[in-house]
């Protein structure tokens, strides 16, 4: 056979059987002398086929994924398992937290390699069409749709046809099997016709008895009982998969004129590509010649502004800014138009022109993912790996730099307009954007994966409650609590882990302070935006290029005391001057709010006492605690859930100490109970029923609140 043939297995839903038929027909094909491979890239039931198989192998698809570029005939049987029968097998990850780290061009080259040594390539996929399942699709010859003949297997099924539709499959590579055919119960072939709209193209027995035995034996039927009606029907199915090329050719076969009609609907992997926004289809071969275009461009480009003296780092205002986009908008033009004959119709000038200007006066190739108002955050790992972070959720984009020096590059062109170095000698820089985004870069020898850029973005338009009750990330009743306690100037820790909102919920609690009262901000990197008029916002700043000149948050929290303040907000704690905070809140500026980071309320506490012993001041645990219990008062604790949500999971108050250990109460708290549609997580918002200790207070303040959010029940007012 010249090249092998990839067909993959998918069922219409959970139950129909897509596990046994897929080690079933691949072993039906290896008996024909067929030389086949079973790969398992089933990620929502990983192990099953394996324990059908009665196969014990830590040999993944994972181990793979760092020589894959490298991969040949010979080093693939190094990866591959062998069942008893002869045949290979391979899964795609032991665990499924590994399979994260599969793209879509990692599926298309290990099925390219595959097909290229097999004469057939089984693969067993879930159900879907993400971006690495399509990938799969691309790369297959056929696709069995298993299902069963029942309505809610129909249907799933119908979507799933409908799914290929629009994906721009080939109709004709989508052939729908009915398992369990003639079943009494089960709907006519008439019926389930007519629902599909199609003709099934394969039907498989209702045989409870001998599957059972072979699945509680660990022998596939087609082993263990190759005589009965099911085995019969998979090995014919296998036969008929079975037509030499010359018999295909000759319009034979299953896949009679599919090839061809494949070949011209393939789409290329050449880069792993996830959001949706990023992905760029090209032609095979193609990338490599347009970034190879684009750096004799660029190059030609850079000699040009040298010679017309346009200085690039001199830039300051917006407008010096726009003169040099038009300067430089020129020179681009004129190199292009003499590049004449070089530049094939098929090149996106305007593209090639954009990219061009985003290196010469921009980010580069996150300069678009800098401006798009979906992505949160934006992560280079390298210079060819960029990941961003969009709803909570990060993906792998398209985008890479063209070297490592265009990479290193950028890192100078965001840092030195900061009056900071990045060397060797100096690895590591903390910074922030014109337009307040917080930047961090490491470099090697630190980084072991090349330059790294981190950067979060700031969000343009401010968070307010309604917002993140819309979200689910609070409720009406928790806020109005959260307001009471300002008003009240109890002192509030938000805590949570790295991204979790701690700073948007800090930002929009400080709103509630009075507009009449005196408020002192103090921030690492300045990103709170109060509505206040009588806000002062101080920032610290990092060493200069010298190493000299540092101002930290804990002698901005000293001097702010000098100010006379009614409130300090502290962006967040994470070192010394976290004494310098308890001791602020116990000298008369109550009502002080700050963040912290920590994964529960009673580790925040912990780490609050660890913070102050980073102060250098000798004391003891037992006078930590007790500033501890006479500053704080209320924690918010935030959580980052596996659908990428954020939610306040409790809120505490801290009440006391006994025996030399702080006493905390839980008011509110969030309940996970499930994952709903598309991994949403569901939960419930309730109080526990425990009112805090500052009722009195509230009634001698005058202030209205429903002592009902406290407990079920009742509607009495404080």
């Amino acid at each position: 056979m010249a090249q092998g043939r990839v067909i993959t297995i998918v069922g219409a839903k959970g139950g129909v059987g897509q596990t046994t038929f897929a080690c079933n027909i691949a072993l039906a094909l290896h008996n024909l002398g067929k030389k086949t491979v079973l790969l398992d890239f089933n990620t929502g039931l990983l192990g099953e086929l394996a324990l059908l198989l009665q196969m014990h192998t830590d040999k993944t698809l994972i181990q793979i994924l760092p020589v894959l570029n490298q991969l040949s005939a010979d080093m693939m049987q190094g990866f591959v398992s062998k069942h008893t029968s002869g045949m290979d097998f391979l899964c795609c990850a032991s665990e499924k937290k590994e399979t994260g780290e599969i793209r879509p061009s990692h599926i298309s080259k290990i099925l390219e390699s595959f097909h290229n040594t097999y004469d057939f390539v089984v693969v067993n996929l879930g159900r879907g069409f993400t971006d690495v399942q399509i990938a799969a699709y691309d790369s297959s010859d056929l696709v069995f749709l298993l299902f069963t003949p029942e309505l809610l297997s129909l249907f799933h099924a119908k979507k799933i046809i409908s799914g290929f539709i629009e994906n721009h499959f080939p109709p004709q590579m989508v052939k729908p099997v009915l398992n369990k055919s003639g079943l009494k119960s089960g709907l006519a072939e008439a019926q389930i016709k007519d629902y599909l709209k199609q003709d099934i193209f394969w039907d498989l027995p209702f045989d409870a008895e001998t599957l059972f035995e072979s699945i509680n034996k660990g022998l596939p039927a087609v082993l263990n009982a190759p005589k009965s009606f099911f085995s019969r029907k998979i090995i014919q199915l296998a036969q008929n998969l079975s037509f030499a090329e010359d018999e295909v050719e000759k319009g034979r076969g299953i896949f009679a004129g599919l090839r061809e009609i494949l070949s011209n609907a393939r789409r290329d992997y050449s880069r792993a590509e996830v959001a949706p926004d990023d992905i760029r289809p090209v032609n095979p071969g193609a990338e490599n010649i347009y970034e190879r275009l684009k750096e004799n461009i660029y190059r030609k480009l850079v000699e040009r502004i040298k010679e017309r003296q346009i200085d690039v780092a001199a830039i300051k205002t917006k407008h010096q800014e726009e003169k040099a986009k038009r300067d430089i908008e020129k020179e681009i033009e004129a190199i292009l138009a003499s590049e004449g004959e070089n530049l094939s119709e098929r090149v996106d000038r305007i593209r090639l022109s954009k990219e061009i200007m985003d290196r010469a006066l921009g980010l580069g190739p996150i300069e678009d993912l800098l401006k798009d108002p979906s992505i949160t955050e934006v992560m280079v790992n390298g210079m060819d790996r960029i990941y961003v972070e969009r709803k909570g959720k990060l993906s792998l984009t398209n985008k890479h730099f063209s070297s490592h020096d265009e990479l290193m590059n950028i890192i100078q062109r965001i840092v030195v307009p900061l009056g900071r170095r990045i060397d060797e000698a100096s690895p590591m820089v903390d910074a922030r954007l014109a337009d307040g985004s917080r930047v961090n870069v490491i470099i090697p020898p630190l980084s072991l994966v090349g330059p790294t850029i981190t950067i979060r973005k700031f969000e343009k338009e401010s968070f307010t409650f309604s917002n993140l009750i819309h979200m689910g990330a609070i409720t009406a009743e928790i806020v109005e609590f959260l307001r009471v306690c300002v008003l009240l100037r109890k002192n509030i820790i938000i805590s949570g882990g790295t991204g979790t909102g701690k700073t948007t919920i800090l930002n929009i609690i400080s709103g509630f302070i009075p507009k009449t009262e005196r408020i002192v901000t103090i921030e690492d990197a300045a990103e709170l935006r109060l509505p206040q008029d009588h806000v002062i916002s101080l920032e610290a700043r990092p060493p200069n290029i010298e190493g000299k000149g540092a101002v930290q948050i804990r002698n901005l929290v000293i001097n702010s005391l000098r100010m006379r303040p009614d409130r300090i907000v502290i962006g967040e704690c994470r070192g010394g001057e976290a004494l310098d905070m308890l001791q602020a809140m116990n000298t008369g500026h109550d009502g002080s709010l700050t963040t912290i980071h920590s994964n529960n309320p009673r580790d925040c506490l912990s780490r609050l006492e660890t913070l102050v012993l980073m102060s250098g001041m000798d004391l003891p645990v037992t006078a930590i605690r007790e500033q501890i219990v006479a500053a704080v008062n209320i924690v918010v604790q935030l959580s980052r859930f596996s659908d990428g949500s954020r939610k306040v999971t409790h809120i505490c108050e801290e009440t006391g100490k006994e025996q030399n250990s702080i006493v905390m109460s839980t008011l509110f708290q969030f309940t996970q109970t499930g994952i709903g549609e598309k991994g949403k997580v569901e939960g419930r918002f309730s109080p526990t029923g425990v009112m805090p200790t500052f009722i009195n207070e509230i009634k001698a303040r005058g202030i209205v609140l429903d002592l009902n959010i406290f407990k079920e029940g009742g509607s009495e007012n404080a």
